[in-house]
């Protein structure tokens, strides 16, 4: 079996992610979630804000051909934001929001995820973050945890028609890359 690689994506593997995503969250989420809120989610706010490639901060982690994960990082607003009740987002330039963390279903629980999550740490880091937020998933939770993250708030999104999505908003001091790093870098709205 080859060894992972983690590179950035590319706007040529939007298609291949969102379908992985999607499979994740519907299959990973199941204990979490109902498939009523799955669908909604997905048909919704979707899995992933395509800016996230376009500013180059969205990682693929693939061995061979097939994409086994995937996530990033942004100073932005996330999609869900605007139909998030009782969430806050980062003001402080040194923080930064880990975005759209997800693992093929078939490939879970094998250390794609933390390879995944070390990456986009260390992306953040270079940049010159000190605070990694992210909003998440009930199913993701005791994983983020497991890896320093530590609750600092809960909200929902509201989906339609009386459907909400449970979120935990979580964060996590990253060490410092060296004692020379960059200011933050701020992504454009």
């Amino acid at each position: 079996m080859s060894q992972l690689e983690i590179r950035l994506a590319a706007r040529s593997d939007l298609p291949a992610l969102r379908d992985m995503q999607e499979r994740s969250l519907r299959i990973l989420g199941c204990h979490s979630y109902t498939a009523t809120q799955i669908e909604a989610f997905i048909a919704r706010i979707g899995t992933m804000d395509d800016y996230l490639v376009d500013d180059r901060t969205y990682l693929v982690a693939q061995r061979d051909d097939d994409i086994l994960g995937c996530g990033g990082w942004t100073t932005r607003l996330p999609g869900y934001a605007r139909h998030a009740r009782n969430e806050t987002q980062p003001t402080d330039a040194g923080r930064a929001t880990v975005r759209s963390i997800f693992v093929e279903p078939l490939a879970a629980r094998q250390g794609i995820g933390r390879q995944v999550m070390k990456a986009v740490e260390d992306a953040m880091r270079g940049e010159g973050f000190r605070i990694a937020e992210l909003g998440a998933t009930d199913c993701g939770l005791g994983f983020y945890r497991h890896i320093g993250f530590r609750p600092v708030t809960e909200f929902s999104v509201d989906l339609g028609d009386g459907i909400d999505m449970h979120f935990t908003r979580m964060q996590k001091t990253l060490a410092p890359a060296n004692s020379d790093a960059a200011a933050p870098r701020s992504l454009s709205a």
